[in-house]
């Protein structure tokens, strides 16, 4: 589970969010040009950190709708706050219609309602949302707002950020940030292709303001990374590092790691007879063990719930109560294995990381792009994320590898691995018979590694319950393939082994036989791995950094062929070696029976691509895809 960090939500936040949830466009008929569907018209956001810490905050936000396909969405603002450390009033708000008729929304339509969990996760918070609902907006209208939000506590002392992003998918005609704060506060800005236009103390106040506009969106490009990456920012902190950051939350966080009677008895139990296994080994070895057999222990036994009350946003709750309930979010999951693995004498750190598309870190801290914390054990260079609890031991998911990360302890940021193809692998075997009708009678067995476990064991997490059923119907319709089978799997939760799942299946005829005829290789039941990447054409181009996976898919088929055929021709052998992508297919015929291996290793330097990465998968597809097309003939 991830995305458990969170930050009191400012109006600004907001307008972050509506940037990412406005990143759609049309192409106008005729013209071949992106047009937006919503556009920023106007934006002003005035902020003053008064001589106490207060923070207040004035947003105001116009919004141009241009189409009837956001007319929804955008007939409401949901603005989120910290109901424990924050208040936020609606000052003003109304539409305005193509007309110019200015409608006022009534005080019955600004609602106050709790965190929304339709995610089904389970949640305790105290962030709050503001929901206005704007009358008769249609195409052509603009919603209005003005609010105020009051923020009476930092989320560290003396902590004040702002973190702006602005992203080069949506259009803004005007934006505007004005902060004012006491001259003597010291902060640190760092801005990225908006424009400076004031700074000037005045009655020993300091006002700063800066602009930005965009009037030619780009449209979204596939795979490409978080905006906090490389779009216009305005960043503002009161700490001058990352590494100052940490010590600062370390020092609020530190009470929450105590070694209580009850931690100590647990960890003691946990690894209970490991002492025995190991008399006579090294001591690191042992610990090692004990490490492992605590990580699996957590990750099995604490439930996630995601908990924001009052500075729990970034606060996890002391270890011993963690234990005791049973649950908490990544913060919790966090606290509770640091302070188990220190009751074995094995030091560990938090290590704040993004776990979305974000993998560059700000000069500056503005908490942001962090959003999960995992731990970091610094003897053996170990990352260990016990929310994630199909990840067996020393096994990052995907989206976490080649991350910047803040160790708090340590006061240092670093990095989890870069991904190697090793550490994300699937092989397949499969066996299949044609029958004198034309149907196809087969078996396959498959064994995941690594990351690629972590989401194979999801997958087929329920795959001998009811659920079977709809799975095995899902699996045949994304190849186009219908016919009946069973999926079984080794247990999902046994972290220890590598994962395998088997089929078994009848495939309704495919092809004419006896023939004359010809086929593509099929593929069953099992995963096909390598047809859903042949079906996933690479765009035409990147202009910006875009995430890609480095891996391995290994495919090997037996394919009989029944009595009354004979195979006449079948697809040449493929070698392929550049750009870090290798690609190799033989194929061989014995007695009416094709023998199909089919190898893709693709090793990238880091787990973000530049934009002329591209070609190099793009010279690869086109072998590739002809390779995968390939028929057998027969007769």
């Amino acid at each position: 589970m991830k995305f458990a960090i969170q930050s009191i939500s400012s109006l600004a936040a907001v307008l972050v969010g509506f940037l990412l949830l406005a990143n759609v466009g049309i192409t106008s008929a005729g013209r071949g040009e992106l047009e937006s569907l919503t556009a920023i018209e106007k934006a002003i956001i005035t902020e003053t950190i008064q001589a106490d810490g207060t923070v207040v905050e004035i947003d105001e936000l116009t919004t141009l709708v241009k189409s009837q396909l956001v007319v929804d969405s955008e007939s409401q603002a949901d603005l989120p706050y910290n109901s424990t450390l924050s208040k936020l009033e609606v000052l003003e708000a109304y539409t305005i219609t193509p007309k110019g008729e200015k409608i006022p929304v009534a005080a019955n339509a600004i609602r106050t309602v709790e965190d929304d969990n339709s995610s089904g996760a389970a949640m305790f918070s105290d962030q709050k949302h503001k929901i206005i609902i704007f009358p008769k907006v249609t195409p052509g209208s603009k919603t209005y707002y003005k609010t105020k939000l009051t923020t009476y506590k930092p989320l560290l002392p003396g902590y004040f950020y702002t973190r702006l992003i602005f992203s080069p998918n949506v259009e803004v005609k005007s934006y505007e940030y004005n902060l004012s704060y006491p001259e003597d506060l010291k902060l640190y800005t760092d801005i990225k292709d908006v424009t400076q236009t004031r700074d000037e103390v005045v009655d020993g106040v300091r006002h700063v303001s800066y602009t930005y506009q965009n009037l030619k969106m780009k449209k979204k490009e596939p795979y490409q990374v978080s905006s906090n990456d490389y779009a216009p920012h305005i960043y503002i902190s009161s700490f001058q590092s990352q590494e100052a950051f940490a010590k600062a939350y370390e020092e609020r966080i530190k009470d929450k790691f105590i070694i209580t009677p009850e931690i100590q008895k647990q960890a003691d139990e946990i690894t209970k007879g490991l002492e025995k296994k190991f008399q006579g080994d090294p001591k690191l070895d042992l610990k090692k063990e004990q490490a492992k057999a605590i990580y699996h222990w957590v990750a099995r036994n604490i439930r996630y719930v995601a908990i924001y009350l009052a500075d729990g946003g970034i606060v996890p709750h002391d270890a011993n109560s963690v234990l005791k309930n049973r649950y908490g979010d990544c913060k919790d999951h966090n606290a509770l294995l640091i302070t188990l693995l220190a009751a074995k004498g094995i030091d560990a750190t938090s290590a704040l990381i993004n776990s979305g598309n974000a993998y560059v870190l700000p000069k500056y801290p503005v908490l942001g792009p962090f959003n999960h914390v995992i731990t970091y054990i610094p003897a053996w260079n170990l990352y260990l994320d016990s929310t994630d609890e199909m990840a067996s031991y020393g096994t990052l998911p995907s989206d976490e590898m080649d991350k910047p990360v803040l160790l708090t302890k340590l006061a240092k940021v670093g990095r989890t691995p870069k991904p190697k193809k090793e550490d994300s692998e699937m092989a397949t075997g499969i066996s299949m018979q044609i029958e004198k009708d034309g149907r196809i009678t087969g078996k396959a067995h498959t064994m995941y590694f690594g990351s690629a476990a972590i989401s194979a064991r999801y997958k087929y997490e329920g795959a001998e319950t009811t659920y079977s059923e709809k799975l095995v119907k899902n699996q045949l319709a994304k190849f186009r393939q219908t016919g009946e089978g069973k999926i079984t799997t080794s247990y999902v939760y046994d972290l220890d082994k590598p994962f395998t799942t088997d089929t078994e299946f009848t495939l309704d005829a495919i092809a004419n036989v006896p023939g004359p005829g010809a086929m593509t290789v099929p593929i069953g039941l099992a995963p096909g791995e390598l047809a859903a990447i042949a079906n996933d054409r690479p765009p035409e181009k990147f202009t910006v950094p875009y995430v890609c996976s480095t891996r391995i898919v290994g495919e090997s088929y037996q394919i009989r062929f029944p009595n009354n055929t004979k195979v006449t021709r079948i697809p040449p052998n493929v070698s392929y070696k550049k750009g870090g992508i290798e690609y190799e297919a033989t194929y061989n015929e014995v007695k009416n029976n094709i023998f199909v291996i089919r190898k893709l290793a693709i090793q990238r330097p880091g787990a973000v691509c530049e934009p002329g990465e591209l070609q190099n998968w793009k010279d690869f597809y086109q072998v590739f895809i002809k390779d995968m097309r390939g028929q057998i003939f027969y007769e």
